[in-house]
C-alpha cells in the first residue's frame, strides 16, 4: 500500500483579500504537491485558519488549472480556548470536532506564518494567532516546520520569550531572506536546523497576458495601508516621505509621457473600503485624474489573476512586496517601494538587487530619480532579473524540495 501522509497547512489563508497571503498559500501548496507527486506519496493537506467555511470552493486553486495529487482540505481549525467559544456558536460541534481532529491526526504541520506574521510589528493578537499552531505541535509531539518566511522582529520580551520557545522546538526553521536568518541565529543559537530559501510565491505559476503594443505599459501598485498612514493612521511605518504626495508625482510623471498607459494596480481587494484595501485608493485617483493615459486594472479575484496582469507590464513599481514578487519571478522590471526590512531581506541581501526604493530612509527627490533611471533603463533591470530567476531562485527551489523532503522523512 502506498504512503499516506496527513498533513497540516497552518497560518495559510485562501481566501482573503490579501492576494500575497493567499499567493504564498497557492504557491505552497503548489510545490508541495510538486514534490510528493515525484515520491508518488498519498497525501491530504489541511488548511488551519484559512478564514473561510469548510468546503468553500477554492477559486484560486482552480483558476491556475494545478491538477492536484490528493485532496485539499479547508476547516477553520483553531486551539486557541476564546476562539473555540465563537467556533461552536456558528459551527456544529460536530464540525468543531472535526477540525481539532483534523489537527490531532497530523502526521506533520507546515506554518507559512502568513508570510511576515511571526514577528511583533503587527501586535501581541497576531502574534498570539499565529503561534498557537507551534504551541500546538510542541504539547501533542507534532513535528513542525517553519516554511520559508521573515521571522521577527521582536521587540517585547514577552513575545521575544515565546517565539524562541517555538524556533527552538521546531523540526526545521526555513526563512526566506538572509536578515531573517541571521535574525533566528541571534536569538535561537539552540536551532542548527536553519536555512535561507526564498519566498515561496517565486513559484506561482502564471499566464502572460500582453497588451497594446504601441504603448509601454507601466504598472503601479499602491498600498492603502501606507496611504493611510498604517493601522494607527499617524505614518506608522516611520516613512520619511509624504506617501500620498509620493505617489502623485510617481503618476504625474508617468502620464506626461504621451506613449505610456499607467496602470494602477491594487493587490489587496476588498469589498469595501477599508485601511486595507488598495482597490479604494486607485480607484480615487483614477477617477480623480481621469487620464486617458491612466488605467485601472482588474478587481482580480485571486493571485493568479493578479500575477497574470503584473507579468504584462514592461516596467512596474509596487509597495505590497508580493506585488513586486509577482513582478520579479515574471521577469518584468521592477521597483519595489521598501516600508520595511522583508524587502531589504529579500531584494537586496538575498537577490543582490540593487533597483529598490527605501521608503524608511530615501527623500522623495531621490526615489523620483531612482524611478525615472530604471524606468529608462528597464532592460538592464529585466536582464539582472532574470540572471537571479536562473541562479538564485532556482537554487533555492532545488534546496527546499530536497529539505522538504528530509523533513517528511522521503
Amino acid at each position: 500500500m502506498a504512503k499516506h501522509l496527513n498533513l497540516v497547512l497552518a497560518n495559510a489563508p485562501i481566501n482573503n483579500g490579501n492576494r500575497g497571503c493567499v499567493a504564498l498559500t497557492v504557491s505552497t501548496l503548489f510545490l508541495l504537491d510538486e514534490i510528493l507527486k515525484e515520491k508518488n506519496i498519498d497525501y491530504s493537506i489541511t488548511l488551519t485558519d484559512s478564514q473561510c467555511a469548510p468546503g468553500i470552493h477554492i477559486y484560486p486553486i482552480s483558476e491556475a488549472q494545478l491538477k492536484f495529487k490528493s485532496s485539499i482540505n479547508i476547516i477553520p481549525a483553531t486551539t486557541r480556548s476564546r476562539a473555540r467559544i465563537w467556533m461552536e456558536r456558528i459551527l456544529s460541534r460536530d464540525q468543531y470536532k472535526d477540525a481539532q481532529k483534523a489537527l490531532e491526526n497530523s502526521d506533520y504541520i507546515f506554518d507559512i506564518g502568513q508570510g511576515d506574521s511571526f514577528a511583533d510589528i503587527y501586535g501581541a493578537i497576531r502574534f498570539a494567532d499565529i503561534d498557537k499552531i507551534h504551541r500546538f505541535a510542541i504539547k501533542n509531539n507534532k513535528p513542525f516546520c517553519f516554511l520559508p518566511q521573515t521571522i521577527g522582529p521582536f521587540k517585547n520580551d514577552a513575545i521575544l520569550k515565546k517565539a524562541r520557545r517555538s524556533i527552538e522546538k521546531a523540526a526545521m526553521v526555513m526563512v526566506r531572506d538572509k536578515q531573517s536568518c541571521d535574525y533566528v541565529k541571534k536569538i535561537s543559537p539552540k536551532q542548527e536546523c536553519l536555512s535561507e530559501y526564498i519566498d515561496l510565491a517565486f513559484f506561482l505559476p502564471y499566464t502572460r497576458i500582453k497588451f497594446d503594443q504601441n504603448y509601454i505599459h507601466v504598472g503601479l501598485n499602491i498600498s492603502a495601508l501606507l496611504w493611510n498612514g498604517g493601522y494607527t493612521q499617524n505614518n506608522q511605518f516611520g516613512l520619511n516621505i509624504d506617501y500620498q504626495h509620493t505617489v502623485r508625482s510617481i503618476i504625474e510623471f508617468f502620464i506626461s509621457i504621451p506613449n505610456v498607459k499607467v496602470h494602477l494596480i491594487p493587490h489587496v481587494v476588498l469589498q469595501e473600503r477599508s485601511i486595507e484595501n488598495d482597490y479604494g485608493v486607485s480607484f480615487d485617483l483614477y477617477r480623480e485624474y481621469n487620464s486617458p493615459n491612466l488605467v485601472l486594472s482588474d478587481f482580480f479575484l485571486g493571485p493568479v489573476e493578479a500575477k497574470n496582469y503584473i507579468s504584462g507590464m514592461d516596467f512596474f513599481m509596487g509597495a505590497r512586496m508580493h506585488s513586486t514578487i509577482a513582478a520579479f519571478s515574471s521577469c518584468t522590471p521592477v521597483v519595489p517601494m521598501a516600508y520595511s526590512r522583508k524587502f531589504n531581506g529579500l531584494f537586496a541581501d538575498t537577490l543582490h538587487y540593487p533597483y529598490m526604493i527605501d521608503m524608511k530612509a530615501d527623500e522623495e527627490i531621490k526615489i523620483l530619480d531612482i524611478i525615472q533611471y530604471c524606468f529608462e533603463n528597464r532592460a538592464l533591470l529585466k536582464a539582472e532579473i532574470e540572471k537571479q530567476m536562473e541562479t538564485t531562485v532556482a537554487l533555492a527551489k532545488k534546496r527546499f524540495e530536497c529539505d522538504i523532503c528530509n523533513f517528511l522523512h522521503l
